[in-house]
């Protein structure tokens, strides 16, 4: 039985005539179209690079909305941007003063993360980290005509 393996697994050439009847073709790579280094080896392109990143940013880019009802919520709405999470936060259910502390305690934590802050609305806030950028304006002005 063995021998029935390596003859199957090792013929000769000829042995087998379905596979004759193509002909053997010697490839011929001059130096110049040799390439120098494998794909494995070649450097990085920072191009290549930067749009990697953006792509595992933005899978990993989340906008989590906050109506918080207490100034020990705000917390909660620190861990979300310290994990590069955007977030929206309406503070209509908070008293002015507690509204005031909340965006101070959070202008603090967007301080430290490099982050931004925007006004998007009376009383609501958009909070994006560094990894999150914002463009354009809302204006707060009444303009009815």
């Amino acid at each position: 039985m063995m021998d029935k393996v390596k003859k199957w697994f090792f013929e000769e050439d000829g042995e087998n005539e379905e596979y004759n009847d193509f002909e053997e073709v010697e490839e011929v790579v001059t130096e110049e179209e040799a390439p120098k280094t494998s794909m494995f080896e070649r450097p990085k392109s920072p191009r290549t690079t930067d749009v990697v990143n953006q792509l595992d940013a933005a899978k990993n880019s989340n906008l989590v909305l906050f109506e918080p009802r207490s100034y020990s919520s705000t917390q909660e709405i620190a861990t979300y941007l310290k994990q590069k999470k955007a977030a929206v936060v309406n503070l209509h259910r908070l008293q002015k003063e507690q509204s005031k502390r909340v965006i101070d305690f959070l202008s603090g934590v967007i301080f430290a993360i490099d982050g931004d802050i925007q006004q998007i609305g009376p009383k609501i806030f958009l909070l994006t980290p560094k990894n999150i950028s914002v463009s354009g304006t809302i204006s707060m002005e009444d303009s009815e005509d």
